[in-house]
């Protein structure tokens, strides 16, 4: 396998002044605008010249860079962009309450038993949400993927390599106070 070039762009904005009917635009356009800086210092490409399809379950990509991977998220003021030779998969959430309804309905027996022994719950569960959505963005699955069928065993560890559901790859996950932020790549 030849050399690969990966990167995770974070950018953090304020919504503050931002008018209530107008927040969901801004999200938008600050990922856009992280993407176009992460764009720029690994590739050495704007945005504007860019030219940006969507696949079948709405999962973006470059008609003219086939080469080049990318995917968004933003989440309470964060905004996280990928962008990769392979395809990717990137999450940013907020720690937020969940519902043990939430929790059944999305993990494994194996990764309840994580988040019900973790000693902040929310945290646990947050952490699995987001490698799992990162997962479903790589495949360019969206959420017509069961997030069920994605399990991961975490043990610590900022990456791991491994199979997903037949796939080769590797994923991180990072912890940033009040936000986790999980990335995968497949190869």
């Amino acid at each position: 396998m030849s050399k690969m070039s990966c990167y995770i762009y974070i950018n953090k904005f304020n919504l503050d002044n931002i008018a209530r009917g107008q927040k969901k635009a801004a999200e938008t356009q600050f990922g856009r605008d992280t993407l176009n800086a992460a764009l720029n210092c690994v590739y050495q490409l704007d945005l504007a010249n860019m030219d940006i399809g969507v696949h079948d379950h709405g999962k973006p990509y470059f008609i003219n860079r086939g080469d080049i991977h990318f995917n968004i998220s933003h989440s309470g003021g964060y905004a996280a962009a990928a962008v990769c030779d392979y395809p990717v998969g990137v999450d940013i959430q907020i720690i937020k309450g969940v519902s043990d309804r939430v929790i059944e309905k999305i993990c494994s027996d194996k990764e309840r038993q994580f988040v019900e022994s973790f000693p902040d719950r929310d945290r646990a569960f947050m952490r699995l949400w987001s490698l799992k959505e990162s997962y479903i963005k790589a495949i360019g699955l969206g959420m017509t993927y069961s997030m069920k069928n994605v399990n991961f065993s975490l043990n610590g560890c900022d990456v791991q390599t491994g199979r997903f559901s037949n796939k080769e790859g590797f994923y991180t996950l990072r912890d940033y106070g009040k936000y986790i932020l999980a990335a995968c790549v497949l190869i």
